[in-house]
């Protein structure tokens, strides 16, 4: 069985059947020889191996070796088994023997990875009931951790969650770091919170945190949702001395800001700060200034934008055009939507139509396709 695992091949079907086989003859192996075993269970595809022989050890013998037990959690690991790893390190915990560092460190990497995940997909949920799991098996979520959990909330526009996560954070022991404020900045951004976000922009400064370029651009958005242009341009002029450029994400959050309030005359204003600093736009900035301008009732000048980003190569998409079209016909302007070219065409729709194309083929009813599903963490 050890030659058959340190084979190139998979062989670890003939592993799991020889120990049936060996049951039926009423062959045990020894708690060493099991171990041994263990050891040998190094690549991902080992660890049905790796979980049937820790199995047995725990079943019919009354100690395991500490480092087995962490070898099986690291094989899990390797093979994203991470909840498989878990209840392995669940055993430690009831059953013994007692985790070292090791085990700790092992069992914390697998949480990150998972975390990293709800942090990636904005799985906000997700990220809490692992922060409270961690803390439940008696592990200490480090920044990192809560940042994680933090940046989900953030995502997801949950705004309530975020705040709560930080205080936790705080009240735990854990010093908030950039990262940190810069997602709970945005959190509130998101819930348009700008009083509260202004606070804490405050106490970050006053404890000594730096702002990053993120930190800025998210306060640039929150001081154009509150109107305040004045601290605004004293904002932009702190970054410059401080030798953090803004970028064209920084003057897109702020031109997609005053879109958001109707003022399109600021969002025009800010756009030709940008071309004066040589930050060259892109489709997202021409997106949120089309549609602030054509809200703002300036339907020739959305027009010129949008044949103006056509000429610099950029595709925008059927909202830009959708926009610029109906502010021409609101307002009567005397515009040739021809020369625009055709409609972009609506992702979604464009979904659509290609899943009705597929249920409408032979292919789609093949009846030996079996559809995979995933499964859900909890």
């Amino acid at each position: 069985m050890r030659r058959w695992l340190v084979n190139d091949g998979n062989l670890s079907g003939d592993v799991l059947n020889l120990l049936s086989n060996m049951d039926k003859a009423g062959l045990a192996p020894s708690c060493c020889d099991l171990e041994r075993l263990v050891w040998a269970c190094t690549r991902e595809e080992h660890y049905i191996v790796a979980k049937e022989l820790y199995t047995r050890i725990r079943e019919r013998y009354s100690d395991i070796s500490l480092s087995v037990c962490n070898h099986v959690i690291w094989v899990m690991g390797k093979a994203k088994k991470w909840w498989a790893a878990l209840e392995v390190y669940e055993d430690l915990l009831d059953d013994g023997p007692e985790p070292n560092n090791m085990s700790n460190e092992l069992i914390i990497s697998h949480f990150n990875v998972l975390l990293s995940a709800a942090r990636k997909k904005g799985i906000w949920k997700w990220g809490v009931n692992l922060i409270n799991k961690m803390e439940d098996k008696g592990l200490k979520p480090g920044s990192k951790e809560w940042n994680s959990v933090l940046i989900a909330c953030s995502k997801a526009s949950e705004t309530s969650a975020a705040i709560e996560i930080f205080k936790r954070m705080v009240e735990k022991g854990e010093k908030p770091t950039i990262i940190s404020y810069g997602a709970l900045l945005s959190a509130l951004e998101k819930g348009q919170l700008y009083d509260e976000a202004l606070k804490v922009w405050d106490h970050m400064i006053k404890v000594g945190v730096e702002p990053n370029l993120y930190a800025y651009t998210t306060m640039a958005s929150i001081l154009t949702g509150q109107g305040n242009f004045r601290r605004l341009d004293a904002l932009i002029r702190e970054m410059v001395s401080l030798g953090i450029e803004p970028t064209v994400v920084t003057y897109n959050a702020i031109i997609s800001g005053c879109a958001k309030t109707g003022s399109g005359s600021s969002a025009y204003e800010w756009f030709h700060r940008m071309k004066v600093q040589g930050i060259s736009p892109n489709e997202v900035t021409y997106e949120m200034l089309i549609e602030a301008l054509s809200k703002d009732g300036k339907p020739r000048l959305a027009y010129d934008l949008y044949v103006r980003a056509q000429n610099e190569g950029l595709s925008l998409s059927f909202k830009a055009y959708d926009a610029v079209s109906r502010s021409a016909k609101g307002y009567g302007a005397g515009v040739d939507l021809n020369a625009l070219g055709p409609r972009p065409p609506d992702p979604k729709k464009q979904k659509l139509l290609e899943v009705s194309g597929r249920r409408n083929s032979s292919e789609f009813y093949d009846s030996s396709h079996t559809p995979r599903h995933l499964k859900s963490f909890f």
